[in-house]
């Protein structure tokens, strides 16, 4: 039986109470009083005795009521808390100045994974020595976001600690916040906006890509390495990330890396990790690598040809047998890690010179993906440049619709060493200069000697006459795209019907005309 005694305070009011009980040999188990309010909870009794109690309770002299409730307030308030634990994605672990495990919650105990009956009322330190939290524990330290690897259960997360003061200050607990490391990599990632990109977004009409395409979307099915080889600028690591987003670890972390971006000296860390005071400089409590972070997840290595001998050798034992170790340290992680390379060197060169490990090489070219130039897929460039102008007429904001043929084939006769990178850029050069809303070919810069003039017009050598003709040919094919007949065309234009059948007789163009400059 629980009771809530509502009252008016008064000097013996506590012992009335239970001389009602005692004279009916009640046994109190708890009483907890609060100002105006006195608690009870005693052992079971019959429905007659309980309505017996509570009628003499209420006699009692400035006792307001007898009220039956399901908990006393120490109980509601640890099935409060308690929901609160379970509640909360991250681990709570807490323990008494004893050092004794008090609370456990549910997500803890999936981020250690260890049972709630092995850890709770247990010396923190019998179950995992060494742990961050005793020393707060000792000496009040706090800490954040320390890595924790419990070799017993394989257990790896982040955690941070605090002491638990009590009202003079003194230190009568702590408690950890755990974090598992898969959810933190997976929390970065989201923070961070990695780019996504699937093979829908990769554009082409041309036989092949649609033969790379096909091969890609089958591979990425699959968990083996891929070597993407390809000239410079043909989309390699477009093509890494279309396969990521295909895989079965599609929902998991992309990490890319150019690994000719970064120095050697700094690019061992950076894919391997470190430990603390590995060398001067290095973040206390260490840090883990690209490799570790993409646990479960694809690394993508751009430029793999450049890697150094040494960094050749700690790959290979990556691909070999799943594990790293950081630098300074002796314990070897176990990684799950898809590995996509890619480069535009060619390796058995570099082999037969002694600059790239054979062995490695095998291992790296388990299935390889040679991406076309776009020389070699020209029928891809209308395509690819229409989507680079409007692209680049919405960020720079410019009225640019359209190219004017005589333009696009200036861009198909042309030998694109930079690929698709290079297209891009000369796009995003023409929108910039061009003035009206068709790019012509004066606006068309392939090299970089050339400078085009401050009002974006053609070349100086170009007849003006030529010029003229282009654009009036450009706008009668827009026109060609709206109207149906040459009168509602003269009609736009401000020319007689007859006038406008005579420039498309001119031009080669006639009423229902389907080109429309843009291939």
């Amino acid at each position: 039986m629980r009771l809530r005694i509502p009252n008016i305070d008064r000097v013996g009011l506590v012992l009335d109470i239970s001389q009602v009980l005692a004279a009916r040999h009640f046994n109190i188990v708890t009483m907890e009083v609060e100002p105006n309010t006195v608690y009870l909870e005693t052992e079971t009794t019959s429905p007659g005795e309980k309505g017996s109690v509570i009628e003499a309770l209420k006699s009692i002299p400035q006792v307001i009521d007898a009220v039956e409730i399901d908990l006393m307030p120490h109980q509601e308030k640890a099935e409060q808390i308690k929901a609160v634990l379970a509640s909360v994605g991250e681990g709570i672990v807490a323990i008494n100045h004893h050092g004794e495990v008090t609370h456990y919650n549910p997500a803890a105990e999936q981020i250690v994974r260890l049972p709630y009956q092995e850890v709770i009322g247990r010396p923190l330190a019998e179950i995992s020595p060494g742990l961050p939290l005793l020393e707060t524990l000792r000496t009040g330290a706090v800490y954040n976001n320390r890595e924790i690897v419990l070799e017993r259960t394989k257990s790896h997360y982040l955690a941070s600690g605090r002491p638990i003061l009590g009202a003079r200050g003194r230190i009568i607990g702590a408690v950890a916040v755990l974090k598992d490391i898969s959810d933190v990599r997976e929390l970065v990632y989201t923070v961070t906006g990695q780019m996504t990109f699937t093979f829908d977004e990769i554009l082409y009409t041309s036989a092949a890509m649609q033969e790379v395409v096909a091969i890609a979307k089958t591979i990425a099915r699959g968990d083996s390495t891929v070597l993407i080889r390809g000239e410079t600028g043909t989309g390699k690591e477009l093509f890494a990330r279309a396969i990521h987003a295909a895989s079965p670890r599609a929902d998991k972390v992309f990490v890319p890396l150019n690994c000719a971006a970064v120095p050697d000296t700094l690019l061992e860390s950076e894919l391997f990790g470190y430990e603390e005071g590995s060398f001067t400089g290095a973040v206390k409590g260490g840090k883990q690598g690209l490799f570790e972070f993409a646990n479960n997840g694809t690394i993508f290595l751009d430029e793999i040809g450049e890697l150094s001998s040494h960094l050749q050798a700690k790959l290979l034992r990556v691909l070999q047998d799943g594990k790293v170790r950081r630098l300074g340290g002796t314990r070897e992680n176990t990684v799950n890690v898809r590995i996509l390379a890619a480069t535009n060197r060619h390796l058995e060169d570099l082999i037969a010179r002694g600059a790239f490990r054979e062995d490695l090489y095998y291992r790296l070219n388990v299935i390889p993906l040679f991406l076309p130039p776009l020389r070699e897929r020209q029928e891809d460039i209308p395509l690819l440049v229409e989507f680079f102008i409007k692209r680049f007429a919405a960020k720079l904001q410019k009225p640019v619709e359209a190219i004017s043929e005589t333009a696009l084939a200036k861009l198909a006769a042309y030998h694109w060493p930079g690929n698709i990178r290079e297209l891009e850029n000369v796009i995003e050069r023409a929108v910039n200069i061009v003035r009206d809303k068709i790019i012509l070919t004066g606006h068309i810069v392939l090299d970089q000697s050339q400078t085009p003039s401050p009002r974006g017009a053609a070349a100086p050598e170009r007849p003006l006459a030529e010029t003229l003709d282009e654009v009036e040919r450009d706008v009668l094919l827009q026109a060609l795209k709206r109207y149906r007949t040459s009168r509602q065309i003269g009609a736009v234009l401000g020319l007689s019907h007859t006038a406008v059948l005579k420039k498309l007789r001119k031009h080669g163009l006639s009423i229902g005309e389907k080109s429309n400059g843009r291939g």
